[in-house]
């Protein structure tokens, strides 16, 4: 902690928690769009598309999880938090998305 007071006080373990609770989300994320992949019936050029895309982005997520938990503790440290919204949005409309053209296909295929 600082002598002003403001500062982050579990630099080690905080951010580290945040990182594996990322990389959880996007393994959890890849598994379930494998799945899709293999088990939703069809060949839908959709469920290939949006399987896809979920794989890609739960990558780029493991990927940078340990980089920009470091920068969000650098800007806790200077007193300036900001929320990951854009982060947490991509992952929303990637897991929505991937649950609709699951659906999608399960009913019109009518496993």
């Amino acid at each position: 902690m600082n002598g002003a007071g403001t500062g982050h006080r579990d630099p080690g373990l905080q951010p580290e928690r945040t990182t594996l609770a990322w990389v959880r989300t996007a393994m959890g994320l890849v598994a379930v769009a494998f799945l899709c992949l293999r088990y939703v019936p069809g060949s839908s050029v959709m469920v290939q598309v949006f399987g896809t895309w979920a794989v890609v982005a739960a990558s780029a997520v493991m990927v940078t999880a340990r980089s920009r938990n470091e920068r969000a503790v650098e800007r806790l440290e200077a007193g300036r938090t900001v929320y990951p919204f854009l982060h947490v949005l991509g992952l929303t409309v990637t897991v929505a998305g991937l649950a609709g053209v699951s659906a999608a296909v399960i009913l019109v295929v009518g496993w």
